[in-house]
């Protein structure tokens, strides 16, 4: 570790910012592209709603943020309508916890800069959660009166290789002095960290926002630059500029490219039955399944007629988006499969390849049109707006944004929305998107403004 280190002034208030951007790619199919490990249901309730419900726990509902992909904003708000909408922080990209951390601190300041933050994340689950709050509170009452860094650290039940590991020393109140972080050690050297009294490391991170801010300036500043101009971005509703800073932003954890490098940081123990239900073996044994009983079967709706039958000690996963069938030995290289194809395109439609994908047009009359249209990920359809075509759109798979009249929306699955004529609008891809069309008849009116495939600005 080098010589970052802390002073002692006291902050104030608590807040909670609820760290939901994980994409949650081990328990695919439950998780993914338009329906994020946070959003996925655990013991009958999201796991952001848990988080949040576990926020309002330590303190009050208008200390509480989200940060999370943009994409997600309106699955995660449907969850949590006492949010306030100004406290979802839209992220543009998926760059690990690093940027994230920072940038939600940062927002944090700019309402309360003298809080003691507590960064949580939404995709793992406790058994204790009084025990959970609890060890939150102390971590944040040590950070103020010592302006420093807390973590939380749970006692190990068996040696883990996928989890990371807090080493160090007890010191005053029964805190652990973190010395080194292990991450992913091979069992050997997890069972000597145990009997040494090294903690799991939880993943949540508490502090002074001062703190935080002087301690990331101090041992990574070029990140902590591209953090604070990535904020101010944010807040002035500047997306060009925040797309750009994310994306100049390494992808790396907040462990790795902070903490790390400090010294001086705390861990309060936490006994209460954590997991970050990081793969499926997780997910199965957190619902009271196991090795070797009846096979583990979740079914969503929508999903095709299942049956699994003599076959004992299974994964099985049936969804919309694609089926799974594993052994518990198996499930750790489950992995998104990629989508080839579209979904729900009906068999007689014609097909209209476009450079971002293509166009399935099932309907065209002299009252309407309606078509199906998919978009390739990573894809970007132009800016445009119609002359008199007025669009209705349903989102049925993928995720991405939608720009309406330079206002960035994030897009889902249930997403519907309607563009009326003059309307400068362009979806934007991040997942493979299906989007149902059903449109007036004036089909070629469009008027392109910008377009990355060089195409005419004018058709019809």
């Amino acid at each position: 570790m080098t010589n970052a280190r802390m002073g002692r002034d006291t902050p104030s208030e608590s807040v909670v910012v609820i760290m939901a951007g994980g994409p949650g790619e081990r328990l695919w199919p439950l998780s993914r592209p338009g329906r994020p490990k946070p959003l996925v249901s655990v013991l009958g309730e999201t796991l952001v709603h848990r988080a949040y419900r576990q926020a309002v726990g330590v303190t009050s509902p208008d200390h509480v943020y989200v940060i999370a992909q943009e994409a997600d904003r309106r699955g995660i708000m449907t969850e949590l309508p006492d949010l306030a909408p100004e406290h979802f922080l839209g992220e543009p990209l998926r760059r690990d916890t690093a940027m994230a951390v920072l940038v939600a601190v940062h927002a944090v300041r700019r309402e309360r800069p003298d809080a003691v933050v507590v960064l949580l994340p939404a995709d793992h689950a406790e058994e204790d959660e009084v025990s959970f709050q609890q060890a939150i509170k102390k971590a944040s009452a040590e950070a103020a009166t010592g302006n420093c860094l807390c973590l939380l650290g749970t006692v190990p039940s068996e040696p883990r290789k996928e989890f990371g590991y807090l080493a160090g020393r007890t010191a005053n109140g029964g805190m652990m002095r973190v010395e080194q972080f292990v991450e992913k050690p091979d069992e050997k050297e997890a069972r000597f960290l145990i009997d040494d009294g090294a903690l799991w490391n939880m993943g949540i991170f508490v502090g002074p926002v001062q703190t935080f801010l002087s301690v990331a300036r101090a041992v990574a500043p070029d990140l902590a630059a591209l953090a604070q101009e990535a904020e101010a971005a944010l807040s002035a509703g500047e997306m060009e500029i925040l797309k750009s800073r994310y994306t100049a932003a390494p992808k790396v954890s907040f462990d790795r490219a902070v903490l790390e490098k400090t010294q001086g940081i705390l861990a309060a123990r936490c006994n209460c039955g954590w997991t970050d239900l990081g793969n499926w073996p997780e997910f199965v044994r957190f619902h009271g399944g196991g090795k070797g009983g009846a096979p583990f079967i979740i079914r969503e709706p929508g999903s095709p007629p299942l049956q699994v039958l003599g076959l004992d000690g299974l994964i099985v996963c049936s969804t919309p988006a694609g089926n799974l069938v594993t052994t518990e030995e198996a499930a750790a290289e489950v992995r998104p499969m990629v989508q080839e194809e579209p979904t729900f395109i009906p068999q007689t439609a014609d097909v209209v390849v476009k450079p971002w994908g293509a166009e399935y047009v099932w309907a065209k009359t002299d009252r309407y049109a309606g078509k199906l249209l998919y978009v390739k990920a990573g894809e970007i359809l132009s800016l445009q707006y119609h002359v008199k075509k007025e669009e209705t759109m349903w989102v049925i798979g993928g995720s991405g944004i939608l720009e309406v009249d330079g206002r960035p929306i994030g897009i889902g699955p249930g997403s519907t929305f309607t563009i009326s004529p003059g309307t400068r609008h362009r979806l934007e891809a991040h997942a493979d998107l299906s989007v149902v069309e059903v449109s007036t008849p004036e089909l070629d009116d469009v008027v392109r403004l910008e377009d990355r495939y060089g195409r005419a600005p004018i058709d019809g």
